[in-house]
């Protein structure tokens, strides 16, 4: 969050471990399509690590172009006791940490007080363990009024949430708090424009979401199960991705430059993006429709 890729995904960097041999050591059929798909996990997430916004960078944009903090975009916390299942605990976890998001860059405290509390909640229902080295939840009590210190944590507790939750063989609980996370921050975009004159930037952000969408697909499609919410999940990114055919990208170079002593990673380039009035109503209505099919009980 802060406009860093860390938790442009809730850093899924963490989800791929990769694969190495030994020199003169036998390399069986086996290991080597274990190290074929490792390598084509890394350029999966190395892909979705340049294109996914955090929900964090979607609210900075939102805020930025002058629109106003509007609470009733945000998925109600009284909705977190009719989340039962994991799969929907964890797609509301998400969707939670992007309203948090979206309520703490408006400076809003007391509704990032309200969402971190409902965070708590359903990461003891997923069995995440709430401590200082996995989901520090105290260090963002104490620093809930500090808002570019809460985002920085936010950032590093997502990160070990999704590494905890990977050594331990929940990656479909992964993936599904990534989706509910990039729903949520793209509804809240989408939700915000002013129809009659809609924000340059918020929109060339939406459609640019059609590299990011199709990288998050990708990036479910493993974990995903047949007649189950999470294949639910995935069919309806699908049908989304439908609608992004006729927005057309056009990039130039990205270059990134990283700075050792704050360890933080800059992008910078250019791209230029069509997506026509139609395409972007038929894009928010679908945000909307998805995002409700998670998000009410």
């Amino acid at each position: 969050m802060i406009v860093q890729k860390a938790l442009t995904l809730l850093i899924i960097s963490a989800l791929f471990s990769m694969c190495s041999t030994e020199p003169g050591k036998q390399v069986d059929t086996t290991a080597v399509t274990q190290e074929e798909k490792s390598a084509t996990d890394k350029k999966l997430v190395e892909k979705i690590f340049y294109n996914v916004p955090s929900p964090l960078e979607m609210a900075q944009i939102v805020r930025e172009a002058g629109m106003s903090f509007t609470p009733s975009l945000m998925n109600p916390t009284s909705r977190k006791q009719y989340y039962i299942d994991q799969t929907t605990q964890a797609l509301n976890l998400g969707v939670y940490g992007a309203d948090l998001s979206y309520a703490r860059i408006f400076d809003q405290v007391q509704e990032s007080v309200n969402y971190l509390s409902s965070i708590r909640e359903l990461t003891e229902s997923l069995q995440i363990p709430q401590n200082q080295d996995i989901f520090a939840l105290e260090k963002l009590e104490k620093n809930i009024a500090n808002r570019d210190s809460l985002l920085y944590i936010i950032t590093d507790i997502y990160s070990n949430v999704d590494a905890y939750l990977k050594d331990n063989n929940r990656g479909l609980v992964a993936v599904m708090i990534i989706s509910g996370g990039w729903i949520e921050g793209n509804y809240l975009a989408t939700a915000s424009i002013n129809k009659s004159n809609p924000n340059e930037a918020i929109v060339k952000r939406i459609g640019e979401q059609k590299l990011s969408l199709n990288s998050l697909i990708r990036l479910i499609e493993p974990h995903a199960k047949e007649n189950h919410k999470s294949g639910d999940v995935l069919n309806s990114l699908k049908e989304l991705a439908k609608l992004y055919e006729d927005v057309t990208i056009t990039s130039s170079e990205t270059e990134v430059n990283t700075n050792t002593e704050t360890n933080k990673t800059t992008f910078k380039g250019k791209s230029t993006v069509e997506i026509d009035e139609e395409t972007l109503r038929n894009v928010s209505d679908y945000l909307l429709e998805l995002r409700n099919k998670i998000t009410k009980p």
